[in-house]
């Protein structure tokens, strides 16, 4: 998984921020949404700092799937992700998605809500700990990166490639586990 794309916080900095974003963010009635706005776009300036598209912070952004920049939208693509307490945000030049989620419990039974059938086969097929968890990311952030084409998950197909001990490789998308959370990000476009 190309780690130059995308980054993972769980802290977002207000120094990152505007006071128009800082508005924005305090807008929202409860607590929670509030701080999954403020940390996954502390996560895409953060990245866009790094990745040497801005000097400043509050010059960045994010209006999907585009990065704003100093006022101009840019070529690059920009794709959030939240999973309390982290956030994550994926830059690319071309369409690009990403997903994380705290590792949890997630019902096999309610994989055919997003699964189609040769999916749910190839999920049962794997040995990974959290599997279905890995296909819901998966599918997640190839979503994201195709959203506009598509208006459900389903209706987006994945195909496994290969599978470890620790992720799974689709034809679109790699999924991963850190730690307590698991990140899908999707691959390039070719």
């Amino acid at each position: 998984m190309n780690s130059d794309r995308m980054l993972i916080v769980r802290d977002a900095p207000r120094e990152l921020f505007t006071e128009s974003e800082l508005s924005i963010a305090h807008s929202f009635k409860l607590a929670k949404r509030r701080d999954e706005w403020l940390l996954s776009r502390g996560a895409a300036k953060q990245l866009a700092l790094r990745l040497g598209l801005a000097s400043d912070p509050r010059k960045v952004r994010v209006e999907r799937p585009a990065l704003v920049i100093d006022g101009v939208p840019t070529e690059w693509y920009v794709s959030l992700s939240h999973s309390p307490p982290y956030a994550a945000a994926a830059i690319d030049r071309q369409p690009v998605g990403i997903d994380i989620q705290v590792v949890r419990e997630f019902a096999e039974a309610a994989a055919h809500l997003f699964l189609s059938d040769e999916e749910t086969e190839a999920m049962r097929g794997c040995t990974l700990a959290h599997r279905v968890l890995h296909f819901w990311c998966a599918k997640e952030a190839a979503w994201k990166q195709r959203s506009s084409e598509l208006t459900t998950m389903k209706q987006l197909p994945i195909r496994l490639v290969s599978a470890s001990e620790s992720g799974l490789i689709f034809d679109v998308v790699e999924t991963t586990a850190m730690g307590d959370l698991l990140v899908a990000l999707t691959r390039p476009i070719s």
